[in-house]
């Protein structure tokens, strides 16, 4: 079973030891010969074994069906248990079914009772009593005791539910939070829908539930945020209802076509929303109050997150390359190394940041801005000449200085380290020539080399660790790359050494 943090409701003790505890007094107080209590959930018609007891600790090992799960429709017995809670009492011997008359036998009991545990009209759960002994029948004063002893395991067992549905419910809120930086932090749209819908599946723990996510358009209208729907969606349907809880920014319940539980929650609350979460779960009753809470703050991350996204885009329509080298600008460098540093670590793949600048102060001197942005313009082409095409990102950030993002790349001399050289190898190995200035000169450049996660936890102690490298490869003498790669091993002289063959 998994582990379970539990409130002071039921004493700091372990629910397995706690429920244990329970059906060991009532098997001990009726000389029975085994108890089992089984916790019902009515999201899945089923009734899961929570603790079991027999007098017999070797028949208890063999025996334990602690864990096991059962549907209501495998027996008609189970389905009188848990809705219309009636007692079921068997007895060898008695007019039973050939089924119950078998079942007895089977399990070598004589006496078979079955007992609702309820908290008001609602079923929590079952109480199950057995016994071998021959012609065992409860007296008057031991069905008195089993009365007392059930309200009081029925009590245990809604303090049990309230304290692990707490449980559940700040284990999701601070997944929830968690993920809410995640979220916010990519900057596409279809990121984002994934990670709504990944958290919307854990709203409902054993349930599948399916999330959409509607954005009202310019011209009014609504539309799936995610190019790509959810496998097994139906086509997004802005009907009366979701109109009514995006324009009035509220919650609205009601039942889908095909029978199954439909919450709507608008973005906003209290006003018009942008959009709204669309949830769909197969419950036999509508969503609780906690549940609403939590996809209306996921609801909210995702709204925000959407705005943010649709914000970058149209200023990186608008002024997101720099117009000298044709490269990113400044701003949209450090929007995209938050987004790269979110995609690595939520999907742990490594990142390298490589910073390089030409060396000398040639750019700064009185030769004309003609020149400088010549030379910036060939020198951008022979950095994107040295990248991978449509997954390495190339900005400019100064007057000579570069930032190039490498997604999925180790920061080692074999990867990230092996990339800044060969940059390095060809700014200082070509000549660079302009069509209507000619010739400008040869130049050298310095680049220093930084990974996440190994060198920093987030963008900007990534990129300081970087432009520190960089520093450091330029105080040197430039020319360089810092942490400098290994040099390649020389071969003796003289070829091969004695002893060797080919």
């Amino acid at each position: 079973m998994t582990e379970t943090r539990l409130t002071p409701a039921v004493a700091g003790r372990e629910v397995a030891d706690l429920l244990h505890a329970v059906v060991a007094d009532v098997g001990r107080a009726l000389s029975l010969w085994s108890v089992d209590l089984w916790t019902f959930s009515s999201d899945t018609d089923t009734l899961e074994c929570r603790a079991y007891w027999c007098s017999d600790a070797a028949a208890a090992r063999r025996s334990d069906c602690t864990g096991a799960v059962v549907t209501l429709d495998q027996s008609h017995d189970l389905r009188r248990l848990v809705l219309v809670a009636e007692v079921v009492e068997r007895h060898a011997g008695d007019d039973l079914t050939p089924a119950d008359a078998a079942a007895l036998t089977q399990a070598g009991y004589t006496l078979r009772i079955d007992i609702p545990l309820s908290a008001g009209a609602e079923v929590l759960g079952v109480l199950s009593l057995a016994d071998t002994t021959e012609g065992r029948r409860l007296t008057a004063e031991e069905h008195a005791r089993l009365d007392t002893l059930a309200r009081l395991a029925a009590a245990v067992l809604r303090a049990v539910r309230l304290a692990e549905a707490h449980a559940r419910r700040c284990d999701t809120l601070t997944g929830m939070l968690a993920a809410g930086s995640g979220i916010a932090a990519s900057l596409s749209t279809d990121e984002i829908v994934e990670a709504v819908r990944s958290e919307a599946s854990r709203l409902l723990p054993g349930v599948a539930c399916r999330a959409d996510v509607v954005v009202r358009q310019d011209d009014g209208t609504f539309a799936p945020a995610a190019s790509v729907r959810e496998p097994g969606a139906k086509e997004s349907r802005a009907d009366a209802l979701a109109r009514q809880a995006a324009d009035l920014g509220r919650p609205e319940q009601a039942r889908s076509a095909d029978g199954q539980a439909r919450l709507l929650v608008p973005f906003r609350r209290d006003e018009p929303a942008d959009g709204y979460l669309e949830l769909t779960a197969p419950l036999n009753r509508s969503f609780r109050r906690q549940e609403v809470e939590l996809a209306a703050l996921l609801a909210g991350q995702a709204g925000m997150a959407l705005e943010r996204a649709r914000a970058f885009r149209a200023l990186q329509g608008r002024t997101a390359t720099d117009v000298v080298t044709g490269l990113y600008g400044r701003w949209y460098f450090y929007e995209r190394l938050y987004a790269e540093v979110a995609r690595a670590r939520r999907y742990r793949q490594p990142l390298s940041l490589v910073m390089a600048e030409l060396d000398g102060d040639d750019l700064s001197r009185a030769r004309g801005r003609p020149f400088r942005d010549a030379v910036l313009a060939a020198t951008a082409r022979l950095l994107l000449a040295s990248l991978r095409d449509k997954v390495d990102v190339a900005c400019r950030l100064g007057v000579g200085r570069f930032a190039l993002l490498l997604p999925s790349t180790p920061p080692g001399p074999e990867a990230a380290g092996l990339v800044a050289d060969r940059v390095r190898r060809r700014v200082g190995g070509t000549l660079l020539a302009d069509d209507e200035l000619g010739e400008l000169g040869r130049f050298t450049m310095s680049l220093g080399v930084a990974g996440f996660p190994q060198d920093a936890e987030d963008g900007d102690e990534l990129a300081a660790v970087a432009g520190d490298r960089l520093a450091r490869a330029a105080a040197i003498g430039g020319d360089r790359v810092e942490p400098p790669l290994p040099e390649p091993e020389e071969e003796p002289e003289g070829g091969t050494p004695e002893g060797d063959s080919d």
